[in-house]
């Protein structure tokens, strides 16, 4: 009998000894999981990780162009140290016009539907060799937020300055690219482009330097600025636009900017005052802010031209 309780006890006390071990190897075993857990959150909270950039929209347009047009109509043209895409479509018509120049407003590609891309398929029937330009991208850092509107002004303009030396020097080169092709040339630009052309040509002609196109043909035209500054600086637009000695058609939309809307008004009012010598301002009917109609487009521009002699 005592055996058989020595024998018992020698069980039990064994039994005891494996929970024992069991309970201190689970403990291990957790302690060793968390340790791991707070080993792999330290690594990953000290690991960087690194977040590619987004493309810039310039960058896009040009990869559209050279991966889904003919690569027969894309050609690259060097401004300075700037490299830049240009879209040639050679005139199909027996009759032959001259180059027409197309340039998108910033952050526009050129072939955009606004307005550039029909231009750049429908004038070459008419007798133009079109040539579209994929311009610069508008600076990062335009319109400046300073808080006093001198800091604004001053700011302002070292960005514009730096902006339109480059735009100068891109359409000089188109220009010159131009002169390859027998007849006229015409420039066709959009937006705030339309209106630094005006201010890049009078400066040209002032220093005598450049070259200026027999006319020029705006879309919706007006220049941003900081809010405080955008009066000022388009009425300085306007001006320059009315003492210009090349002919200029003026066209804008009725659901268009609300900029574009506000200051057209101005420029034909400088533009009578100053005499400006064949200068033609109209408004399209749309339906789509900023869209214009292909068809009255065209007959607005041919009819112009007509007028004009050509």
């Amino acid at each position: 009998m005592r055996s058989k309780n020595k024998g018992n006890n020698v069980l039990t006390q064994f039994k005891q000894i494996l929970i024992v071990i069991l309970f201190i190897c689970t403990n291990f075993t957790v302690i060793a999981q968390e340790d791991k857990q707070e080993e792999i959150k330290t690594t990953v909270k000290h690991k960087k990780v690194a977040i590619p950039l987004p493309v810039s929209i310039e960058l896009q347009h040009k990869e559209d162009l050279t991966h889904y047009l003919p690569t027969n109509n894309v050609a690259s043209i060097l401004a300075g140290p700037d490299d830049y895409l240009t879209l040639i479509d050679e005139n199909t018509s027996v009759n032959n016009k001259g180059v027409a120049i197309l340039l998108p407003d910033w952050q526009q590609g050129a072939v955009n539907p606004k307005a550039i891309n029909f231009l750049r398929t429908a004038l070459p029937k008419q007798g133009w060799t079109t040539i579209s330009i994929q311009p610069p991208n508008k600076p990062s850092n335009f319109p400046s937020k300073a808080l006093k509107v001198d800091e604004q002004k001053q700011a302002n303009k070292i960005i514009i300055d730096d902006y339109k030396k480059k735009l100068s020097a891109l359409i000089n080169a188109v220009l010159t690219k131009s002169q390859e092709y027998p007849g006229i040339v015409i420039i066709i630009a959009q937006g705030n482009h339309g209106a630094m052309l005006v201010d890049i040509f009078d400066q040209q002609s002032t220093n005598q330097n450049g070259t200026t196109p027999t006319a020029l043909i705006l879309l919706s035209s007006y220049l941003l600025n900081s809010n405080e500054l955008i009066n000022e600086t388009n009425t300085v637009f306007a001006k320059k636009l009315a003492y210009s000695e090349y002919p200029i058609l003026d066209l804008y939309l009725k659901y268009d900017n609300p900029i574009v809307l506000d200051k057209t008004a101005q420029r034909l009012a400088i533009a009578n005052q100053e005499l400006k010598a064949y200068y033609r301002q109209r408004q399209i009917n749309n339906n789509a802010t900023g869209y214009y109609p292909e068809q009255e487009l065209l007959i607005q521009i041919n009819s112009w031209l007509r007028s004009i002699g050509w």
